[in-house]
């Protein structure tokens, strides 16, 4: 199996096998066959089914650990040659996961049908802890389940790629029909299959949109979805993230699950760990987020901006902003352009957002030198994060005094009168400066600290309008808009050699893109949709874009890994 695109562990994909070619995610019995061995069903030849599935015992979730364990002894006594798929039973006793891994490993099966799916599905952790272990496994090993059609959207969203259709038919000789309220409101008329088509059509448009976990959390509710997606959201984040693309387009905070999404664990790990402040900040300031983005183009920031132009002058080039905001947490002012997000704004915030926020500020805090003082211009739940923060770190917080919110000309006047208290001057050097870290900071953001300086250090320059080009020593280094880059295979090996980060190793001539199978080593870091640069020899012989997290280019055997789009 190839992967095509990444949405979260969900995955697009094309499977080829005997001659014959598909797309997933995918229904066993109407996009493919799936041969029913150990059913009521029997293959006339094991060729006449894309997959065969080879024999097994059936074995339930509560099976005792010896009856396991004679279960395995048969299992690796199968002559496994005539069968590309394996039926996994689902089990209590993980302790034995290992074993079925490696006959699965050894016999090179193409998919892998997980048994007792609808019973998986009550063991919340069970279920997310096998998606992962096979996913990370066999990155492409095609999975398979037996699921209610209201389940596919967070079943794809954690890992399955295909579903077994033959279950179903059981609704429609009941005379039971799915509705769009299923599973607590039943149709009068069979349509089990149609209603599967129709919902797998919807995962597959939510994937190529990259909105798979919206679905996921808005795809009829039970107690089950509840429990697993909370399980991958509390236990596996690091599972989700590695999967989930890089964010290019507004994020859609829905629901309580929303502040859990990967992009915001990613969000909150990049301030901490990518974010460092401009050297030159003599002042910190805290401000709220705005409906609109970027902040800067919103009317609130504009009255703000205007108030600190003029309490402070050229002064302001010394100031730096922090934005607070839910779920992300903290918003540096060089990193507006890329949070992308929409929430619905009540002024009621619960807890899992304010302790999240208040120790994201607390850590970026700790960043500015002890002797920058930091000014609050918040009100409502912003102010105690703030507080929260100040109690973490034991560093004062000056608060503006602010009545009927942030914008009103009283409040106004208090920042204005509190920033004039503190004398601070700024050159054209500041102003200059300021604005290449506006720049540099967003190539942090993707790279790590200090890829911005490499890019654009003191000396490098700034061409054009719009279209912003990077250059270092009349070459060009990259380009900038709007908080969107592109680095070039000169940029690309500058930051290779003083990072080492998202690269691709190779050992052979780049000639198009680079599929898995050439990959020898690969940055861990990496993300789907990533820019990368592709090495041969410590030297970057192209860059392009990640279609596959780091570590899975590297387990892959399949698939394209990057797509390049500039040679050296």
């Amino acid at each position: 199996m190839e992967t095509l695109k990444h949405d979260g562990p969900g995955r697009l994909g094309l499977v080829e096998v005997r001659g014959r070619s598909f797309r997933t995610p995918a229904l066993a019995g109407l996009d493919f066959t799936l041969s029913p061995f150990n059913s009521f069903f029997h293959p006339n030849e094991p060729g006449d089914y894309d997959f065969t599935l080879a024999p097994a015992i059936p074995l339930a979730f509560h099976t005792p650990g010896e009856v396991v364990e004679k279960a395995l002894k048969r299992l690796w006594s199968v002559d496994y040659d005539s069968f590309n798929a394996f039926y996994l039973p689902a089990l209590r006793r993980t302790e034995y996961l290992g074993e079925f891994f490696r006959i699965i490993e050894e016999n090179d099966f193409d998919a892998v049908y997980l048994g007792n799916s609808k019973i998986l599905v009550r063991e919340h952790r069970y279920f997310v802890r096998i998606l992962r272990e096979l996913r990370e496994r066999f990155p492409n090993l095609m999975v398979i389940a037996d699921l209610e059609p209201f389940f596919y959207p967070l079943a794809v969203y954690l890992g399955v790629d295909a579903f077994d259709t033959r279950s179903l038919r059981l609704y429609d000789l009941e005379g039971k029909g799915f509705t769009g309220f299923s599973p607590l409101l039943w149709g009068n008329k069979a349509n089990s299959l149609d209603f599967a088509r129709e919902t797998l059509f919807l995962v597959r448009k939510a994937i190529e949109e990259g909105k798979l976990r919206y679905l996921a959390e808005n795809y009829f509710p039970t107690q089950y979805h509840a429990g697993i997606l909370r399980i991958a959201d509390l236990e596996h984040p690091d599972y989700l993230e590695k999967y989930t693309p890089i964010q290019r387009e507004t994020v859609y905070f829905i629901s309580d699950a929303s502040i859990r999404r990967p992009e915001v664990r990613r969000w909150h790990f990049r301030v901490a760990e990518r974010f460092v402040p401009p050297k030159n900040t003599e002042l910190a300031l805290l401000l709220p987020c705005s409906a609109k983005k970027p902040y800067s183009f919103s009317r609130s920031h504009t009255l703000y901006r205007k108030a600190m132009k003029e309490a402070l002058g050229s002064g302001i080039a010394k100031v730096h902003e922090l934005i607070l905001t839910s779920p992300f947490g903290v918003v540096p002012r060089e990193w507006e352009w890329l949070a992308k997000y929409d929430i619905v704004v009540t002024g009621h915030w619960s807890e899992e957002e304010v302790k999240p926020a208040a120790e994201l500020l607390a850590k970026s805090l700790e960043k500015y030198p002890k002797n920058v003082p930091v000014i609050a211009h918040l009100d409502e739940a912003y102010v105690e994060i703030a507080k929260l923060a100040s109690e973490i770190t034991g560093r004062e917080i000056i608060f503006t005094r602010v009545e009927n919110g942030t914008t009103s000309r009283k409040s106004l006047e208090s920042l204005k009168e509190t920033l004039k208290e503190f004398e601070i001057e700024g050159t054209k050097e500041d102003r200059s400066y300021r604005y290449f870290e506006g720049i540099r900071k967003v190539f942090d953001f993707y790279f790590g600290a200090g890829a911005g300086e490499v890019v654009l250090p003191d000396g490098g320059k700034v061409r054009g309008s719009k279209m912003l080009r990077l250059f270092v020593e009349n070459q060009q280094t990259g380009t900038f808009k709007d908080g969107v880059i592109s680095l070039t295979p000169f940029g690309m090996q500058r930051v290779y050699d003083e990072l080492r980060a998202y690269w691709v190793r190779i050992d052979f001539d780049l000639r198009g893109d680079v599929f898995a199978v050439g990959v020898n080593e690969a940055d861990e870091r990496i993300r789907p949709d990533d820019i990368v640069g592709v090495v041969r020899d410590d030297k970057v012989v192209g860059v392009g874009k990640a279609v596959l997290a780091g570590d899975e280019m590297v387990k892959a055997k399949k698939g394209i890994a990057v797509k390049v789009r500039k040679r050296a």
